[in-house]
Order: C-alpha cells, then structure tokens, then sequence
C-alpha cells in the first residue's frame, strides 16, 4: 500500500531536525532572498507568507510562487544551483527554519522521509507547469482558429473553405481541428452544420 502524503513538510520533519535548525523572523515586505546576492540554505516557513519573484533590472517583478506556513524553498541554492533573478519577499511577518547547505544535504541522504517529500513536491509543481503549458498551447490554437474563421467569411458570415483547409491553414489535423471547433461552438462563437461551419453575430 502506497504510504500517504504529509499535507506539509512540517507534518513529515521531525522535531529533532527542527530543533538543529536556526530561527530566523522576519517582517512584512522584507527580502528573505534578494535577487544578485548569495543565499545557500534551505528554507521551511514555520509562520507567514511569503512571494517568489522574478526579479530582473529590466522589468517590473513577476510572482512566480506564494509560499505559506510549512512550504519550503532553496532546495536548489543548496545544492550549489544559480537562481540569481529570484527574489524571496515576505507577504507578512512570520518565521523560518533555515538549514544550511551541509545540514540539507545530510537530511537528503539520511532522512527519506523529508528526501521523498520534497520530490514529492517537485513532481506536483513540473506536472502543474505541464499542464499550463498544455492549456496555453490549447487555448493558442482555439484563438488562431477563430481569427482564421473570422478573416475567411462570405457575406452570410459562412467560412469560405473546407474543413480540410482549414485544418491546414491551422497547421493542425482535421481530429485536432474538430476538436477545437467543437469548442468554439460550446462557447456559442460558431455554428457547425452539415460540414460548414458558420460565425455566430
């Protein structure tokens, strides 16, 4: 039988680790990781929130991440990986348990439990990217279908060509295509009759 999931890190990590690890509190609005600066230890927020950024000099900073009581960052600083433009800020005033790189490395190695959460959760987050990348490349499709509908009507508001064309216009196959139409008419966009497909006004 597969063994569950602790909700939190802080329901798998055990007292005794906790207990090695430094307290740190921080305020509202302040920096726990600055992006350009060095910052090699893992992380568990024991109180509070906080937001992974990106943070370049060039643009106004993107929210990648809310992190709350019992996530966890700097996995990756800790084992000697670059995130320069990532900036940790604190959404309230709270606390962290911070490990050092030596201290993560052994967890890794001699504590399972905490290893297997933590790929635990990098499963989840690369399963969670991957779909978003697939619902954007749906919703991509969906859009340049529509504006190609749109650009190729008759004056009764019928597109001009078959579906077959229309699937090579969209560089799509004709099982993609009816798929991606059919949505369209679920959002009442089109009319689809007997192979000809029919803008909604």
């Amino acid at each position: 039988m597969q063994k569950r999931i602790a909700a939190t890190l802080l329901n798998t990590i055990s007292e005794e680790l906790l207990k090695t690890a430094q307290v740190v509190s921080f305020r509202r609005g302040e920096y726990i990781k600055r992006a350009g600066y060095s910052f090699r230890h893992f992380c568990i927020l024991a109180q509070g929130s906080a937001k992974l950024v990106y943070d370049d000099a060039v643009s106004n900073p993107l929210i990648l991440e809310i992190f709350h009581k019992g996530d966890f960052f700097g996995e990756m600083e800790a084992i000697g990986m670059q995130t320069d433009n990532r900036s940790i800020v604190a959404l309230t005033d709270g606390k962290l348990y911070c490990f050092t790189s030596e201290q993560f490395l052994d967890m890794w190695s001699n504590h399972s439990e905490v290893s297997r959460y933590i790929l635990y959760i990098h499963c989840e987050r690369l399963l969670r990217e991957g779909n978003d990348k697939i619902n954007a490349a749906c919703l991509f499709l969906r859009e340049k279908v529509f504006r190609l509908i749109q650009e190729n009507l008759n004056e009764a508001n019928y597109f001009l060509y078959t579906k077959d064309i229309l699937a090579e216009m969209s560089g799509v196959s004709i099982r993609s295509l009816n798929r991606i139409l059919a949505e369209l008419k679920g959002l009442n966009l089109i009319q689809l009759s007997g192979g000809t497909i029919r803008l909604n006004i």
